[in-house]
């Protein structure tokens, strides 16, 4: 993947829920994502700052504080195009493509959608939801409080029924089921962080499948997740043996998992995969506008990369190796 490197200056406003404690903790609260030995390390260079002050860790911030930082990162480049499908005076819904993150994190910082489209119409725009980098499809911004505040509770409270499209591996041999499996996120211990099966520890998750295609060695399927989990289609896909085609995390055998970790662009990891990325697509969103309250339903065609690769698929111009346990 060809990349750049960025340095970007940062900033974020201390909210009153994470007050009144030393910056160090603040920040590694405030970005859990990030180690908090690498807020150690800038501190220590100097490359924080509160209030336009250079600060130290020890420093207590309190409501309102202005923390700003720099950051280097050699940046991969994405896919920037997008379709705007549905708009108003409170609503943007776009179709992403299947190469680019919706937010930042990790090594991406200004190639995100948001950041797009911020540049691009304003940034009074607020996501309401996320997809992962691959996934191609729909995605909800406001641009009102009032819109925001409607849509995050639609959200958490499943009021927004998704419909998404998925290339398999594997023809299910039923025309429709429910996969219901409590799942947990494993994280920093584990070679690649993931969501798993956890029928003691994890949160309930369901996933209505529909086929609506068997392909030589595939199938495309009509999927609808009833719960919000992390990775949940992905991984529910998998507990049914039937993974996405292109999942790197999900789709591989264990045995290519340990290779793709160690050597990333492996022949052997790239031929199992098949494409370049995970054939998911998020097609339908439906719900009431959070402000007027009428009823959308908007959708978004199959991308062009899916699209070849169904009809490679019909043309059985692709082999489609089997995917063993273990």
């Amino acid at each position: 993947m060809d990349t750049r490197r960025r340095t970007y200056r940062l900033r974020t406003t201390v909210h009153h829920s994470l007050r009144d404690r030393p910056l160090i903790d603040y920040l590694a609260e405030r970005f859990r994502y990030l180690p908090r030995a690498l807020w150690e390390e800038r501190l220590r260079n100097g490359r924080i700052r509160v209030n336009g002050e250079v600060a130290h860790g020890s420093l207590i911030v309190r409501r309102d504080d202005e923390v700003e930082y720099t950051v280097t990162v050699d940046e991969p480049e994405v896919d920037r195009s997008y379709d705007a499908v549905y708009e108003d005076d409170e609503l943007l819904i776009v179709s992403k493509s299947g190469n680019i993150p919706v937010h930042a994190s990790g090594q991406f910082i200004g190639n995100t959608l948001v950041a797009v489209l911020r540049a691009e119409r304003g940034d009074d725009l607020t996501l309401c939801h996320r997809l992962d980098r691959e996934t191609s499809g729909l995605i909800v911004l406001t641009k009102s409080p009032e819109a925001r505040r409607g849509m995050s509770a639609a959200f958490e409270q499943g009021r927004v029924r998704k419909t998404y499209l998925a290339i398999v591996r594997g023809t299910p041999t039923r025309s429709s089921f429910l996969v219901d499996a409590p799942l947990r996120r494993i994280g920093r211990q584990h070679p690649v962080p993931r969501s798993v099966v956890d029928h003691r520890r994890g949160r309930a998750a369901s996933t209505s499948v529909e086929v609506l295609e068997r392909l030589p060695g595939a199938a495309l399927l009509h999927v609808e997740p009833l719960t919000g989990r992390t990775n949940q289609i992905r991984v529910h896909l998998e507990v049914a043996g039937h993974p996405l085609l292109g999942d790197k995390t999900y789709g591989l055998p264990a045995a290519l998992l340990r290779e793709l970790v160690r050597e990333p662009g492996s022949d052997a990891v790239r031929r199992h995969l098949v494409l370049k990325r995970h054939a998911l697509h998020a097609a339908r969103l439906r719900f009431s506008h959070p402000v007027t309250g009428r009823a959308l339903d908007v959708a978004a065609t199959l991308p062009t990369d899916l699209r070849r690769a169904l009809e490679n698929l019909r043309r059985k111009k692709v082999e489609i190796a089997s995917n063993p346990r273990g």
